[in-house]
């Protein structure tokens, strides 16, 4: 056996060693920590709302505050399920701190999580940024606005799509009306009819499930009085075949409702939807969050079931009205937001317009301020109401009519302009690219084109070129936060509410470490 040196000295170890004085859980917790911050903030916020959602009587229950202080700690340092919670409420002494050493079972933080904290997510949201602002961290002057695809906790191989389910419900139908003929084919060889309707009236329009209940009951009763056991096998057959196709056809038809106006759902989670992922390789379930920042604290957010950002910006304007007390004065966004309603939208509300349209960036090239056969760069006379080709041909005003958007039923005003003749014209092949026309038209949204020309004049000046650099800095820094260094690519909840709530508090925890960062770097 090899001997110890002995001019070896250790500290003294000895973990089962009993203390007359145990420590305080607060000298051991940095002023500066995390902690703190979440516990500070939290401590300030009205939640008012939160604790008149708890009825009375009945044996104690835990505090709420604590409870969404432990919340958002946990989110914070990317806990996110309710039995990893409730684990680290009894080995992390910061959890011990928050809590007072309470130690709810993660049943206790699930229910608060997906039922008392949902109601009023909004309104603690908003809270947070009273806070925010009290204290000077934003101002709500600019709102940079973006959206990103998250993924749902479903099954990504248990997508039904719509467009599926209409093509098997039609070849369900198709199969109820060849066995519809077949029954009233055996009818007529047994001389007995069903009800005083041949089936045959139903022709080739779909079969409703009243039909079909009905025709199934009336062949079960005359089933009964067939005497030839062939034809009765056959009818047997018959009946059963039909029941099977009426609740196929039923199933399509529900799948069809839950579907709505959406290509498809998924089973495990019937709100996600089937998104293309920023890779641009993968479509899986997931839901299009929209959220906006200032100083890339995170000022507004909402959840949606459609991949366009530019459709979902009406809701997520209806969600800032809960969520804000102060509407921003500038809201910012990329081109995919440029559309004639969301123009309109901020008008109305007084916000300024700094929203890019489809053609910003190729407005900015030589390439297309030289083309002279685009229709922006026609000559207009407004007094003739007529525009000049590059060839000196006049395009006068043809017609009008409103064109309504199929995704969001917006109506536009178009005005339809024509040249009167383009024969001979050597600019013919460059300019006029119709199949419906032989001479060049043009299609004008008046108001869509005052719209753009004012985002154009704002995002041109001095202001609106810092407020676009800023905006790839602000909100993509949000979301890469959220994604890379919190962990939160994936809900753990169900339900386009429950999600909701879930980014919210992701949205509030991100807000809290970049609130603790500032500090730092203020202390420093």
């Amino acid at each position: 056996m090899s001997k110890i040196k002995k001019s070896i000295v250790f500290k003294e170890y000895c973990p089962q060693q009993l203390l007359l004085l145990p420590p305080s859980l607060e000298e051991l917790i940095p002023s500066t920590h995390l902690v703190r911050v979440v516990n500070e903030v939290v401590e300030r916020m009205d939640i008012t709302e939160l604790m008149n959602l708890y009825e009375g009587g009945g044996t104690s229950a835990y505090h709420p505050r604590m409870l969404l202080k432990v919340l958002l700690y946990a989110y914070c340092i990317k806990i996110y399920t309710g039995r990893k919670i409730a684990r680290a409420l009894g080995q992390d002494i910061h959890f011990f701190w928050l809590s007072g050493m309470s130690r709810p079972d993660f049943r206790t933080i699930n229910n608060f999580r997906s039922s008392k904290a949902k109601e009023v997510i909004e309104v603690l949201f908003s809270s947070m940024l009273v806070f925010l602002m009290e204290h000077k961290y934003i101002k709500m002057e600019h709102y940079f606005c973006d959206g990103s695809p998250f993924m749902a906790d479903a099954n990504k191989h248990k997508m039904v799509w719509k467009k599926n389910a209409l093509r098997y419900k039609a070849s369900a139908e198709q199969k109820c009306q060849q066995l519809l003929k077949e029954i009233d084919a055996l009818n007529a060889s047994e001389d007995f009819t069903y009800g005083n309707k041949d089936l045959e009236e139903c022709g080739s329009q779909p079969v409703s499930r009243q039909v079909l209940a009905s025709q199934i009951d009336q062949l079960n009763e005359k089933i009964k009085n067939i005497s030839v056991k062939k034809t009765k096998r056959k009818a047997q057959s018959l009946g059963k075949q039909l029941v099977e196709t009426a609740d196929r056809i039923e199933k399509y038809e529900q799948q069809i409702l839950i579907a709505g106006s959406r290509s498809g759902y998924n089973v495990t989670d019937q709100d996600a939807s089937a998104m293309m992922m920023k890779n641009k390789v993968e479509v899986l379930p997931a839901y299009n969050v929209l959220a906006g920042c200032e100083d890339q604290f995170i000022t507004g957010v909402s959840l949606h079931q459609n991949t366009n950002d530019g459709t979902c910006f009406k809701d997520h304007l209806d969600q800032l009205s809960v969520q804000q007390s102060v509407t921003p004065e500038n809201i910012i966004a990329d081109s995919i937001f440029g559309t004639e309603e969301n123009y309109e939208l901020l008008e109305n509300k007084g916000i300024n317009n700094y929203l890019k349209f489809p053609q910003f960036h190729n407005e900015q090239k030589k390439s297309y301020k030289n083309n002279p056969f685009l229709k922006e760069n026609f000559y207009y006379d407004p007094a003739a109401d007529s525009y000049t080709c590059p060839n000196k041909q006049q395009l006068t005003f043809r017609s009008s009519y409103k064109h309504t958007h199929k995704k969001t039923g917006y109506q536009s005003h178009i005005k339809e302009y024509e040249c009167t003749d383009c024969t001979g014209c050597p600019f013919y092949e460059r300019c006029c690219k119709s199949t419906q026309s032989h001479n060049r038209t043009l299609k004008v949204n008046e108001r869509l084109d005052q719209y753009k020309q004012q985002a154009r004049d704002n995002l041109n000046s001095q202001k609106g070129f810092e407020l676009r650099r800023r905006r790839s800095i602000e909100i993509e820094s949000c979301f890469g936060d959220i994604k890379a260094n919190m962990g939160f690519r994936r809900f753990h909840l169900r339900g386009l509410k429950k999600v909701t709530t879930e980014f919210t508090l992701v949205a509030m925890a991100h807000n809290l470490r970049k609130l603790h960062l500032k500090r730092q770097k203020s202390a420093a």
